[in-house]
């Protein structure tokens, strides 16, 4: 079995610790991983230069040594295709599976870059065709932003932080169960399978972790 080259890319610092380990046993045994971050050759003094603008859509991820930073959506998406380019040309990856759940619809791009948005998009409207969705985000300047993105008859969405203590499960769960939410989208890459399994030991409905999606929606590109 030849072995097929999947890149993955975090609009932070890679590796990814905290996210990768958890997606490899979804992976098919032929898939070698490699890793690349946008922020990866970017100085301290380089990295606060893309925080984001009052006004501008803000977007979390993950630094090497543990911290988060909030960056400028606008600055990210320029930095994704020439990122997405060396990985292909550098690299030699034959697919691209970026970890971040923004739309980055913005700029086009060829089918061999997976984003997981879509595939969550696609799960909520084809195949569970959802109409009250709930949404977990990580900063609460998202929230409205959250409600646009996902366009379903009713979005319910909370605000919790998957790199800092904030709300609890309990406290959000309660809120999606009065609100009768038929899914649960955790909408960060950052959430891991322990966030999820501590949700749903509240709820009844489907939770879909980000990271689990993106592993399978990469499987099927392969």
């Amino acid at each position: 079995m030849a072995l097929v080259k999947v890149g993955l890319l975090t609009i932070g610092q890679s590796p990814r610790a905290d996210v990768v380990p958890e997606m490899n046993p979804f992976f098919l045994p032929q898939i070698k991983i490699l890793e690349k971050g946008l922020l990866d050759n970017l100085s301290a003094e380089e990295i606060r230069r893309l925080k984001p603008k009052t006004g501008e859509t803000a977007l979390v991820t993950r630094l090497r040594k543990g911290g988060s930073v909030q960056l400028s959506e606008k600055e990210i998406n320029s930095l994704l295709p020439e990122a997405i380019d060396s990985m292909k040309t550098k690299m030699k990856v034959k697919v691209v599976g970026v970890l971040c759940t923004h739309d980055f619809q913005k700029t086009e791009f060829p089918p061999s870059v997976i984003f997981p948005f879509n595939s969550l998009r696609f799960l909520i409207n084809r195949i569970i065709q959802v109409k009250c969705l709930g949404v977990v985000v990580p900063l609460e300047s998202q929230i409205d932003e959250a409600k646009k993105k996902w366009k379903k008859d009713k979005v319910v969405v909370e605000a919790k932080s998957p790199y800092a203590k904030g709300k609890s499960w309990k406290e959000i769960a309660q809120n999606f169960s009065q609100e009768k939410v038929e899914v649960v989208i955790l909408d960060c890459i950052g959430y891991k399978i322990k966030d999820r399994r501590a949700i749903q030991k509240l709820l009844s409905v489907p939770i879909l972790l980000p990271r689990v999606v993106l592993a399978f929606a990469i499987d099927q590109h392969v």
